[in-house]
């Protein structure tokens, strides 16, 4: 709702029928609106995934970017936003480095497609390129064609991105689900006044075992999570389940 809103506003602005100064004041509050949203993000969820999001080169809009980004988070991405008008060189480089699962680039302004489709070309030229969706209020009417997905719509963007990566509750990775399992277990023995060492002689087991399995690097089996669930006093399917 906020993205199509200010595509209105965008549109208003560029016929004359709207100042820069009511443009800017409505980004303002699309801003405002979005960080309310974020306290309604899944606490705890995760499902293993990263992305970096920014607008492209010489593009300064914000919202549709920081909008996909936020969206994504809610899902349980881990994302990384880069804000706008980011270098084609420094996004490339750090894609490089990061190998995240995801870019999405935000373009707004069809002065700046060039610079869209030079970026997408560059990543997807690297060696096991990430997916790269395309959005902004430019891709209405173009297409950057070595893009995976492209669309003006964040919520598209991300209900496809969201069936290309087979993200529902079963896809969630052993690394996540540990992580969440050992954040359970870290807040269960914190509320009852218990520390590690306690908790480990309760359940009959090594402090550092405890340790890494309450920051998620040590797989468990049922009888250790029967002994770490006696000594917490719940029952196993509400430790497993949280």
């Amino acid at each position: 709702m906020i993205g199509h809103c200010l595509a209105e506003i965008g549109v208003r602005w560029h016929s004359g029928e709207l100042s820069i100064a009511t443009e800017h004041r409505a980004t303002q509050i699309a801003l405002r609106l979005l960080s309310l949203a974020q306290v309604s993000y899944l606490d705890g969820r995760r499902v293993g995934r990263r992305a970096i999001i920014t607008s492209v080169e010489g593009d300064n809009h914000l919202i549709g970017g920081l909008t996909f980004a936020d969206l994504l988070r809610f899902e349980g991405w881990d994302v990384d936003f880069l804000g706008a008008d980011s270098p084609i060189d420094s996004i490339v480089e750090m894609v490089e480095r990061e190998s995240p699962d995801l870019v999405g680039l935000s373009v707004t302004i069809e002065e700046y497609l060039p610079n869209a489709n030079d970026t997408v070309t560059a990543i997807k030229a690297l060696p096991n390129p990430p997916v790269v969706v395309l959005g902004g209020a430019a891709v209405d009417r173009n297409s950057i064609l070595e893009a995976d997905y492209s669309s003006a719509d964040a919520v598209k963007a991300v209900n496809w991105v969201q069936a290309h990566f087979n993200l529902n509750d079963a896809s969630v990775t052993i690394e996540v689900m540990l992580e969440e399992l050992g954040a359970r277990i870290q807040t269960l023995r914190k509320d009852k006044g218990l520390s590690q060492q306690q908790l480990a002689t309760e359940a009959d087991l090594d402090r550092s075992y405890i340790s890494a399995v309450e920051h998620g690097k040590q797989n468990v089996s049922f009888a250790t999570l029967k002994g770490i669930s006696d000594a917490l006093g719940i029952g196993v399917a509400e430790l497993i389940s949280g």
